[in-house]
């Protein structure tokens, strides 16, 4: 595995990121170093691979994804070769050694996946107009979310509280469900949130595959 091959100067103090223009060199014997077969967790901090995008106008492009950690978090960020931020997500890694006293008795052990966005898309608030307008963001950063669950041993699942403008997506595109920790009679489930949302088990495949996949 060949990481941290290109090391940015300005990329300090937990992704504090300059538009500098200053151009990474990869590593071009293999081709683009991409991170279909990265451990990601093995990774060091900074640089880590590149992720095949879509442009809504059309074409592809790579972009650049940087690692860092914050105590018990893990964070992801998507990079062009100029610095400029296009999306971004924090993970936590939640493992559960003993599962005994859960009342189904399956593995709750997940990765949680918080601050997903992509500030290219013009749908959401977190918009940056600057940015050309590139697809599959939030799908590449829920797959490394989703390898980051496989090495973890939490059985690729992850779960995620959706923000009200981007549940469609993850409902229709990633097919997420709502996840209620009570019966449906109890009157406890007035209060669960309903954009809590959980990966099935019959679409952590299809996932792992969706767009061609990191």
């Amino acid at each position: 595995m060949i990481t941290n091959l290109a090391f940015n100067p300005y990329v300090k103090n937990n992704f504090n990121i300059q538009n500098t223009g200053f151009q990474k060199r990869n590593p071009s014997f293999c081709g683009v170093q991409t991170l279909t077969h990265t451990n990601i967790g093995m990774c060091a901090e900074g640089f880590i691979g590149k992720i095949r995008v879509r442009l809504a106008e059309g074409g592809e492009s790579f972009l650049n994804v940087f690692k860092n950690k914050n105590c018990d978090w893990e964070e992801y960020k998507v990079m062009d070769d100029f610095n400029n931020l296009i999306g971004e997500a924090q993970i936590k890694i939640k493992k559960f050694a003993n599962y005994d006293r859960f009342e189904h008795k399956s593995d709750p052990s997940h990765v949680f996946v918080d601050t997903l966005r992509n500030y290219s898309t013009p749908r959401t608030p977190y918009h940056n107009s600057a940015l050309p307008h590139y697809k599959d963001i939030g799908t590449r950063l829920l797959q490394i979310a989703q390898r980051r669950s496989d090495e973890a041993n939490c059985c690729g699942n992850i779960k995620l509280i959706a923000k009200n403008e981007s549940k469609p997506f993850y409902k229709n595109v990633i097919h997420m469900r709502e996840e209620y920790q009570f019966e449906p009679n109890s009157p406890l489930r007035f209060f669960q949130n309903p954009n809590t949302m959980y990966l099935p088990p019959e679409w952590k495949e299809p996932l792992s595959r969706l767009h061609g996949g990191l």
